[in-house]
């Protein structure tokens, strides 16, 4: 991507990995589904979630079937709170592609590869500088919108001097949600908002379903990413 995001909003993202909510398919006893041997017999079935068995053979096909209803169900929802781009991300850090009631939203998925993932804040913190030249941060030059390392970059951000030298840095580091804590926000890369880019139709229905501020044509927002001589995002 090649469109230029810069100098006024301050975006934010946490880290969140690639994770599952806990499954709200209760499961079920060995006694409701039959299982009501406490020792094995021959032929008869072991239950799948406990030390029990059925020796009644007339009932083990209606019995191995419901668990297949149950297992299915489990694996739908699964893969529905799997962590992926576009997930409304929880304060308790599960995922959803839907709102779940008695849940606060905190993020929405931008980005995932194979170790976890990241996702942006709801809203903006608003205007602020990026501050001055860091030497310990390397200019990614044409390659920033590769660069996803969000929080690796805004922490040598933070090493390098105050919220008076790098005050967006700071404004993210020092924001908080429920469930998260001050440090636990970070500017993002370069390559998030690339991700953003390319993702936006998906990334942007989940903001809508939880009302959050989504980018337009025109925003324009720091990264932690340098590239050529400007601090700003690709």
């Amino acid at each position: 991507m090649k469109r230029i995001f810069y100098y006024t909003t301050t975006a934010l993202v946490l880290s969140c990995g690639v994770i599952q909510a806990q499954t709200c398919v209760p499961t079920p006893t060995c006694n409701s589904l039959g299982y009501t041997s406490s020792t094995a017999c021959d032929g008869g079935l072991k239950c799948p979630f406990g030390e029990a068995w059925n020796c009644d053979l007339n009932k083990i096909t209606e019995i191995t079937n419901k668990i297949t209803e149950i297992e299915k169900k489990i694996e739908q929802q699964q893969q529905q709170e799997k962590c992926i781009i576009g997930s409304i991300l929880y304060e308790d850090k599960t995922c959803s592609l839907t709102v779940i009631a008695g849940k606060t939203p905190i993020g929405i998925v931008v980005y995932i590869d194979s170790t976890g993932g990241q996702a942006m804040a709801l809203k903006s913190l608003g205007n602020f500088n990026w501050g001055d030249r860091i030497s310990t941060l390397p200019d990614f030059g044409n390659n920033a919108g590769e660069n996803y390392t969000s929080c690796e970059n805004s922490k040598k951000i933070i090493e390098a001097g105050d919220k008076s030298k790098y005050p967006a840095a700071w404004a993210a580091h020092e924001y908080k949600t429920e469930g998260t804590s001050a440090g636990d926000w970070c500017l993002p890369a370069a390559g998030i908002f690339t991700s953003y880019y390319n993702n936006q139709d998906i990334i942007n229905l989940g903001f809508a379903k939880v009302g959050g501020i989504k980018f337009i044509e025109s925003t324009q927002a720091w990264s932690s990413t340098p590239g050529n001589t400007y601090y700003r995002a690709y």
